[in-house]
């Protein structure tokens, strides 16, 4: 994509990923947090059904929040929310190895609409967002975080194509969800900061018939929409002939509408004084001799367009003899994403901007601009159209035979299918503002746009174009594994475990690469959009305004059709780029407990080998324009390909070891150290790259492009962990943990230059966002959890309860900018502090709970377009969310949840604070869920 107009209408109107904790919204009640460790052979593990890394079926949670107490106190049966707590509790205390675990407290009733909303809450982890919805999450400031269901490959085809986009999966189809902060042998590589683990029910975990169900309508406010879910659950079991057999189908639709608004101020540039036209601009401004740095324009965002999720789980268990168990799955996921936007922009770029003569200006104490008027800007009046369809299918098989009493093998087999297609689809107006007024020093920008013949005149515009770009992702996984457990009977080796496991995963990954069609007239299909309600009302801007008309822009084809357009943009066999990742993976673990010494120990240590073959191709491709006799331009069909290929092998060595002392009852003290790997992605990899000539108008703006780096190596980590913990109660637990991780070749985003020249002899120059292996980051910091009802209260009041983590996590590595302001950042993603507040109420029919998170400062990329080579930082924020629930009996529920009470705003700046860029809103979410459970 090579305009401004693209630019800010892909970073306004696309796939915005603000970072958020956030939303607490569509469970019933509170689920379990448990900072854990994976399962060990003891009993109330195994039905909690967290076994370390492998993939067994997932237990029946319930089952497990009524299991016997660690401490051998007599069995007190209880259920809802501390039925919950507790399960996750006995995960906790009885673990091998460092994990957090949310365990649901019925069918249907994590936390959340998505599962990285449900993840939320968990000490070490920080969510991003997108439209309003968590779409990913980074665990202790990393984001190269692994994805598993029921310990099995599972991803969302795309770019990246590494791992599954959370926000995809209904949160109604898991029974729970394992998060696992430092590995063991017998856990499959490939991340950084931790591995999560979605389980879902099977027929096993129920005595007999089961069957729940749920609707629920949401309403969000900020769009004026309210939309529909539901979610089905059955599951039976039979003694016949052959054996034992169940079956198990559980389907999950959701369906919501979102409205984002944003306020962006356009980069900034500081004026140098040895150009002639800078010069001159610091002499009309009365500021020659001092640094003054100008924004080069701003404009706003208005994004509507709504999600639907459908979601299919069915599996059949069977278990021919006392000794033998088999498990098949399917699990199909089908996801579909839409944006619209209008984007209203009075913006320069990279070309001089003219400020206006004798107007007031402001600066900060560094002359960085705060208030003043410009004169003679260009006009970007976008209207799109964003889509994205992902559907995966998993299908998997699992065997599970003891032959003695001793020895358990285990068998899987695995196939996974994902495609993703996606369109953008972009209408601009050009036309020329009188003047701009701006005032950035308050909380809220404020901006003026004037012309002569008003924003609303068509004679305002005199220009347009149409940019649009399809892209689509195939990708497969094919994996294979043999594992086998050999327990032992009174000894101090308490088990071995060994496996083998191979795994094929490819994608292909088409692009058309974004056409341009400048336009010879302006469209007729136009709309005054009325702005008056823009960030409720609350920011000072210019008005209304004239744009394409958005119903239109709703659909492609249409859109074409307004447009004289005839067809649509070609896929071309170069536009193509493929990936192919094998490996092959042996691992041995010995599994300890040595009761007798003064302070028992148990633990496991072992190590885990890796082959790693990678192979990627793709192409250079560059498009340029022709100019038809009238003067309009448009891509040609066929650009200049220049092929690209690497193929790369490499073997890793990653040592464990998890060590347990229980110092007494209560309280046990936990050690863990490990070395890790996480491969580059897909994306990352991709070695093509697309540049498109610039039209005319847009020829003086700036021009942005992406492309992988395919000579990219794996990141390494070696890391530390140690935690103390204390279990007061059943459901009351004060943990500590601190950790410390070393990484080398950490790869990171930067922005490179260079100059174009086309076929024509027009020379364009491009920012080219790539990556590159930084030599060294260090991550380290401290979590600290506490939760508890308070029952030693009287009455009614013995049913409050508080849920409460802190996380401290300080990271560093070197900025892609040599020079300037900022040499050092974070790791992307990653706030220092982060905290959460639950207060909880479970008594008679009520149960209720009310939700804040806040995080502080983070790095949103370390090079940001426009900035200079900048960092981009997101400001600290908070979110309220509340859920109250009436148990109306045994078998029906309704549930009243809030997200976002205080319309939080988000902000970001350009790497100074004093150097703004997007102040963004989002819906207040109200929801009505209505459940039975039989």
């Amino acid at each position: 994509m090579s305009v401004q107009s693209i630019k800010q209408a892909a970073r306004t109107g696309s796939v915005f990923v603000g970072t958020s904790i956030a939303a607490l919204a569509c469970g019933l009640a509170a689920p379990a947090y448990a900072q854990a460790g994976t399962a060990s052979p003891d009993a109330a593990v195994q039905q909690a059904g967290t076994q370390s890394g492998t993939t067994q079926p997932s237990g029946d949670q319930n089952s497990a929040a009524g299991a016997a107490p660690a401490d051998g106190s007599t069995e007190i049966v209880v259920t809802g929310v501390r039925a919950s707590l507790q399960s996750a509790q006995n995960i906790k205390r009885n673990a091998d190895q460092v994990v957090d675990s949310i365990v649901a407290e019925d069918i249907g009733k994590l936390p959340d609409r998505n599962i990285a909303e449900a993840l939320q809450r968990i000490s070490g982890i920080q969510i991003q967002r997108n439209y309003g919805e968590g779409s990913a999450v980074a665990i202790r400031g990393l984001t190269q975080v692994r994805t598993e269901l029921n310990g099995r490959d599972i991803f969302t085809a795309s770019g990246t194509n590494n791992a599954l986009t959370l926000e995809d999966v209904p949160s109604e189809l898991l029974a729970g969800i394992d998060v696992y902060k430092n590995p063991s042998a017998d856990l499959i590589e490939d991340q950084l900061s931790g591995t999560i683990n979605f389980r879902t029910r099977k027929p096993f975990d129920f005595d007999g018939f089961k069957i729940s169900g749920s609707v629920s309508n949401t309403y969000n406010d900020l769009v004026r929409e309210s939309q529909p879910s539901a979610s089905l659950l059955v599951s039976d079991r039979w003694n016949t002939g052959i054996g034992e057999i169940g079956v198990l189908v559980s389907a999950s639709y959701q369906k919501s509408s979102f409205r984002q608004d944003t306020i962006s101020t356009e980069p900034f540039y500081t004026l140098d004084p040895t150009n002639a036209t800078d010069a001159a601009t610091l002499a009309s401004l009365g500021r020659t001799g001092s640094v003054t740095t100008l924004p080069h324009g701003t404009g706003i965002g208005e994004a509507y367009g709504d999600r639907r999720r459908f979601g299919i789980d069915a599996s059949l268990q069977w278990r021919p003899t006392d000794t033998l168990e088999l498990t098949g799955e399917v699990f199909r996921n089908d996801y579909k994403f839409r944006f619209d936007d209008y984007s209203y922009f009075a913006y320069t770029s990279g070309a001089s901007i003219t400020p206006q003569p004798g107007a007031a200006f402001a600066y900060a104490p560094n002359g960085d601009f705060q208030s003043g008027t410009f004169v003679d800007l260009p006009i970007g009046a976008n209207t799109s159209l964003g889509t994205r369809h992902s559907v995966t299918t998993d299908y998997s098989l699992n065997g599970k035979w003891k032959p003695t009493a001793n020895l358990t093998i285990t068998a899987d087999a695995q196939y996974v299918d994902s495609t993703t297609d996606s369109l953008r689809s972009i209408i601009g107006l050009n036309g020329t503002a009188t003047t701009l007024t701006q005032d950035i020093s308050g909380k809220i920008p404020a901006f003026q746009i004037t012309s002569a013949a008003g924003l609303t005149n068509v004679g305002t515009y005199n220009g347009a174009f149409y940019l649009d770009n399809m892209n689509n992702s195939h990708g497969e996984d094919k994996t294979g594994r043999l594992d086998a457990e050999y327990r032992f009977d009174g000894s101090i080796l308490r088990s071995i475990k060994a496996g083998f496991r191979y795994a094929d995963r490819s994608n292909r990954y088409s692009d058309t690469g974004y056409r341009y069609i400048g336009l010879s007239t302006v469209p007729s299909t136009l709309e005054v959009v009325d702005f008056s309600d823009f960030f409720r009302g609350d920011a000072d801007l210019f008005g209304n305004a004239l744009l394409f008309n958005r119903n239109t822009t709703l659909s492609y084809d249409a859109t074409r059709a307004a447009l004289g357009v005839a067809t649509a943009v070609p896929y071309l066999p170069s536009g193509t780029n493929t990936e192919s990742q094998k490996t092959y993976t042996g691992y041995a673990a010995a599994f300890f407990k040595a009761d007798q010494l003064a302070v028992p120990i148990d633990g496991n240590i072992g190590v885990r080998v890796i082959r790693t073959n990678i192979d990627v191709s793709g192409f250079y491709q560059q498009y340029g324009l022709v100019t038809a006799p009238d003067g309009t331009q448009s891509t040609v069909t066929d650009p200049t390909v220049s092929p690209i290929t690497n193929s790369t092998s490499y073997t890793s060595v990653l040592p464990s070891l998890n060590l347990r002392a229980h110092l007494n009852d209560k309280l046990q003290l936990r050690f863990a150290a490990s070395k890790n790997i996480a491969r580059p992605t897909f994306d990352q990899l991709n070695p093509s790259l697309n540049i498109t000539e610039p039209g005319a108008a847009q020829l003086n703006q700036e021009h942005v492009t992406s492309g992988g780096n395919p000579y990219l190596k794996p990141m390494k980590s070696t890391n530390f962990d140690v935690s103390l913990e204390w279990y007061f109660s059943r459901t009351g637990s004060l943990t500590a943990a601190g950790f410390y991780k070393n990484i080398s070749n950490y790869i990171q985003t930067g922005i490179s230059t260079r100059d174009v020249t086309f076929d024509d002899g027009v020379t364009a120059r491009y920012s080219v966002t790539s990556y590159s292996n930084a030599a060294t980051a260090k991550v380290k910091g401290v979590e600290v959890a506490y939760q508890q009802f308070f029952d030693f209260l009287p009455g009614a009041l013995k049913g409050l309860g508080f849920q409460g983590n802190f996380t401290y996590v300080d990271s560093q590595a070197p900025s892609p900018a040599t020079a300037g302001p900022v040499r050092n950042v974070s790791l992307e993603g990653l706030s220092k502090y982060n905290y959460n507040l639950v207060g909880l109420y479970e008594h008679g029919l009520l149960s209720a709970r009310v939700a804040y998170n806040w995080r502080s400062e983070f790095l949103v990329t370390t090079s940001g377009n426009g900035t200079g080579n900048l960092p981009v930082f997101e400001k600290p924020f908070g979110q309220l969310d509340a859920s109250v629930t009436v148990n109306v009996n045994p078998h029906f529920a309704l549930t009243a949840n809030a997200v976002n009470l205080l319309n939080t705003m988000t902000s970001t700046y350009y790497g100074i604070e004093t150097r703004p860029r997007d102040a963004v809103i989002n819906d207040r979410k109200f929801t009505i869920v209505g459940r039975i459970t039989f």
